[in-house]
């Protein structure tokens, strides 16, 4: 069954650990971008659009999107306070290009 065409929200995973001193911000990204995508079932290699909001270290988006050897079609990285997810979620007109979509903390 191919995704192409179609949006979803591919999985979700809520990181055990509320207190991380011995890891960075990007490593916590990445630790909840892998329990997403097992939990649907999918690899880094199945993503080409990526949304966070500002909180990603570095240059945002770009610098996680990096960080995670994404090849992506689409990268959001708009900051709207509390509701970044749900503007990103709300922006049909990217996701019909995409194959999987993830938005993550």
């Amino acid at each position: 069954m191919s995704l192409r065409g179609k949006a979803c929200i591919a999985g979700a995973w809520e990181h055990p650990t509320r207190e991380a001193p011995d890891k960075s911000l990007a490593q916590l990204h990445q630790e909840m971008a892998s329990g997403a995508l097992a939990d649907a079932g999918l690899s880094f290699d199945d993503v080409d659009g990526y949304f966070c909001a500002g909180d990603a270290p570095g240059m945002g988006g770009v610098g996680i999107a990096d960080y995670l050897g994404l090849k992506l079609k689409h990268i959001d990285s708009t900051e709207t306070g509390g509701s970044s997810y749900v503007v990103h979620v709300g922006q049909p007109r990217w996701l019909p290009s995409l194959r999987v979509s993830v938005p993550w903390l």
